[in-house]
Order: C-alpha cells, then structure tokens, then sequence
C-alpha cells in the first residue's frame, strides 16, 4: 500500500472518516490533522525530525494545489516514516501527477456507510451477522461514531459464536442498563453521590415504565448485581483479571465445577454472561466484602420502606436510602 491516500469526502462526515481510513495503515494510529494553512510548516518541522513516534499519520482537509506542490517533497520524505491522508470535502477525484497516492470515493449514503464498516469489523474479527440482526442494530445506532464500540460490545457478548443473530442484538440491547450499573457501583466505590444520582436519574427516564415500577426494578438490579459482585469477592484470588480472552478460559472452567445448575441462574455469577462477569469482577476488586455487605443490609431496609411508601414516595426513599448507606 502506498503511504499516501486521496480521499473525497464531505464535510459532515469528516472526522468520522479520517479516523476510519488512518486505520488502513495501523490499528492503531496516531492521528495528525492539518489545514491547508498549516500544513507546510508542520511537515517541514516533522519531515526534518531525527525521531518519529510509531504508526504515524498526517490527514490535511481541503489543501489547494499550489500548497501541495510545496510539500510534495517533504511528503516523499515521510515515506517509510509516517502515512499522509489528503482529504477533500467535495469536488471530483483529480490524480496528481506528481504525487504516488492511491485514490478513494467515500461513500455519501449513511445506510450504506454504516453497512461497509459493520461488515468490514465483522471480517477483521472473523464474525458473520444476519440481516434480520443487521436491521436490529442499525436501528439502535444513533450515532455513526459509536458504530464500533457498540460492535465489539456485541463481539465480545457473542464470545466464539461466529454467527450474531437477532437474539443477540436483542438481548444485548436489553441488557443496556448493566453499563449504568457498573457505572454505579464505580460511583459507589468512590463515594460520588452526585454520580449516583446522575445514574439513577438516567436509569429511570431510559425504564419506559411508570415511576412506580421503574424505582422497583432498578432496586431490583442494584440487589442483584450487588450479590454478583459478593460472588465475585469470593473467587477474585482464583480468577485471574487481565486481557478478557484470559479470563473467559478461567471463568468457564470455574461455571463447570458446579454439578447443580440453578433454576434462576440470573442471581448468580457464574452462569452470566462471561463478558458481563469479567466488568463485574473488575468493580468488585474495588470494594471490601464488608462494605458490600453493608450495602446488601441497606438495600434490605430500603426494599421495606419502598413496599410500605406511598407510590409518590418511592422515588425518594431509594435516592435518600442509597446516599444514607455512601
């Protein structure tokens, strides 16, 4: 490949896609980008530097022609060195003689924009998706930035399946709020209550359900979750915690030491989700058991004024309840 890439583009697309074509030269890349008026003075500084930082990658928006025929040989001199993306936001594909670059039309089209880099992840980490699923997770996606975390989000659920299907797009949509309960207890650990409280608030106006049942559901969660990360605290010495493909090997083997399988295998650790288990694991590390067991001793205090407040109520006792026990 060469080092130097055109690309047209457009303007509300930009920096989405300089960061999706700096990753044809590294995983991992750092990424530089420059405007036609500083361009020249920042290639000459780095073209002339004795040391370069690895994976390196220049993008300049929109340079004129007169620009890049004065640092033409500077950008030669990158070779080997670092990579130089020129990005146009409009306009048609000229090829510049005097520059050895390959050339790349981005596409316009936001589905199929998403489509391309759903399927190019998919291959990276060898995974096939069905279209029902495809459907399914577009839907959910927003936000064309967040196209690759909530994709290795979904990698990482579906473990060695190669497959995703509906089901887990669905089940991993559903299981959303877990993200805030680790955020919560985070919070807790660090005795943020102002957090709690962000967290809490977000809970309940993402429930789409009456307030009511919402603040009862969410206590249920922080109940449960809290019995996972005691579950966790008893094997945290056992279970190595480093690179997720380390610990899921553990993990399984520790689910299969248990000859009874639980009827509500939702209540105990280890028969969650490994990806979940290995987050869970890692705020457990940061509470005492003894601190955890208080919180399961006030949740308990809690759940007997939610069931005795009036509804109007409810919200209250559980914000105050869990600020009482920080």
């Amino acid at each position: 490949m060469k080092h130097i890439l055109i690309a047209i583009g457009n303007k509300d697309t930009v920096y989405d896609d300089i960061n999706e074509l700096a990753k044809r030269f590294s995983d991992t890349p750092k990424n530089i980008i420059l405007f036609d008026e500083n361009a020249k003075g920042e290639l000459i500084k780095r073209a002339s530097s004795l040391f370069f930082e690895d994976n390196l990658v220049f993008t300049i928006i929109d340079p004129e022609e007169k620009t890049l025929k004065e640092i033409k040989s500077y950008i030669e001199l990158l070779k080997g060195k670092a990579s130089v993306i020129l990005y146009f936001t409009s306009g048609e594909i000229t090829k510049k003689d005097y520059l050895d670059a390959d050339i790349i039309v981005l596409e316009k089209d936001m589905e199929e924009r998403i489509k391309n880099r759903v399927k190019n992840l998919l291959k990276k980490y060898n995974k096939q998706m069905t279209l029902n699923a495809f459907e399914i997770f577009k839907e959910k996606i927003r936000d064309e930035s967040v196209i690759e975390s909530e994709l290795i989000k979904l990698i990482n659920y579906t473990g060695e399946k190669k497959k995703i299907d509906s089901k887990d797009v669905t089940a991993l949509t559903s299981e959303t709020h877990q993200d805030d309960l680790i955020a919560l207890f985070d919070a807790f650990s660090k005795k943020d209550k102002k957090r709690v409280l962000q967290i809490i608030d977000n809970l309940i106006n993402t429930m789409n359900t009456p307030l009511d049942a919402a603040i009862l559901i969410i206590h249920g969660y922080i109940l449960r979750q809290t019995r996972h990360l005691l579950h966790g605290k008893e094997i945290e010495e056992k279970i190595p915690y480093g690179k997720y493909s380390d610990f899921v090997k553990y993990f399984n083997r520790w689910k299969d030491t248990f000859a009874i399988k639980p009827f509500e295998r939702r209540h105990y650790l280890p028969f969650q989700n490994s990806y979940y288990a290995y987050k869970l694991l890692a705020i457990s590390r940061q509470f005492k058991k003894e601190e955890l067991l208080s919180l399961l001793n006030g949740l308990a205090k809690i759940d007997l004024g939610l069931k005795r407040d009036s509804i109007s109520d409810r919200r209250l006792r559980l914000e105050s309840g869990l600020l009482e026990i920080l």
